[in-house]
């Protein structure tokens, strides 16, 4: 939790009742922002994970991988090679 803290995503609430509170605005913390704070997937990985990071931040991921994969999936060869072609100027280069 610290890592987020210090980023200004967090803020520690201290007494009796204390613990975590967003420290902005939840529309401006993006999964990005978090990722950031955290550190990268390797070194979530590769320490103890915390009960945020198992239960939101690994979750949110893989939901992304998800749609990442179905945006991938939809992108044909066929259409990268046209793409190469125009920005190459209509078939300057070697066939494929």
């Amino acid at each position: 939790m610290q890592p987020l803290v210090r980023d200004g995503i967090l803020k520690g609430l201290r007494g009796p009742r204390g613990g975590y509170a967003l420290a902005r605005d939840c529309r401006h913390v993006t999964v990005s922002d978090v990722l950031r704070a955290v550190g990268t997937v390797d070194s979530l990985e590769e320490r103890p994970a915390s009960d945020l990071v198992l239960n939101v931040v690994l979750p949110a991921l893989a939901a992304a991988e998800h749609e990442f994969e179905r945006t991938l999936n939809r992108i044909k060869l066929e259409d990268m090679v046209r793409q190469a072609k125009k920005l190459n100027g209509a078939g300057s280069g070697t066939e494929t």
